[in-house]
């Protein structure tokens, strides 16, 4: 047993950290495969399922080491800096794609939806697309911070959900969930 205030602050920087790895290379895979401009989400799903349980796994963690500590206030620590993190080194990512590696990235994907508007062959509605263009038409640094935001509000989803989880786990008598 560890008690260090600091924990949930150092778990949720390396996993953030962790994560954005993931990110930014489910990113390039992306990129250089195609699926961005072809709009596939695949990998899209695939990380937020890495960052769901991974979030659960360090929570899990935190409670392992620091089990006097274990508090839902603790533990959102670990969700939200996970988020920041990861979403902020997904923004320098993107910004650098866009701005100076494929500076006509953002137009190749509107294209992609226009012609996706135009054939009426999309499983999306006229109005997703439509909110699919706007959005990729922003500035790559606000799509970024609206990242941000994402990435902060499932890390705090996630380590809550973890948290009950393990405090109901917890709670349950040995052998009662066989």
């Amino acid at each position: 047993m560890i008690q260090n205030k600091n924990l949930p602050i150092k778990i949720g920087m390396v996993l953030g950290t962790t994560l954005g790895i993931v990110v930014i290379t489910n990113a390039i895979i992306r990129y250089k495969t195609g699926m961005i401009v072809r709009n596939e989400q695949i990998l899209n799903y695939v990380y937020w399922t890495i960052f769901a349980l991974s979030v659960f796994f360090a929570v899990s963690r935190f409670r392992k080491l620091d089990p006097s500590s274990f508090s839902l206030r603790q533990t959102v620590k670990i969700g939200l800096l996970a988020g920041l993190l990861s979403g902020a080194l997904y923004t320098i990512y993107i910004v650098i794609l866009n701005n100076y590696i494929v500076p006509d990235l953002s137009s190749q994907v509107v294209e992609y939806y226009k012609q996706e508007l135009a054939s009426n062959s999309s499983e999306l509605s006229k109005e997703d697309i439509l909110d699919s263009i706007a959005v990729t038409e922003l500035n790559p640094a606000v799509r970024g911070v609206m990242y941000v935001f994402v990435c902060m509000t499932f890390g705090i989803a996630y380590a809550t959900l973890s948290t009950i989880i393990l405090k109901r786990l917890n709670r349950v008598p040995p052998g009662a969930l066989l």
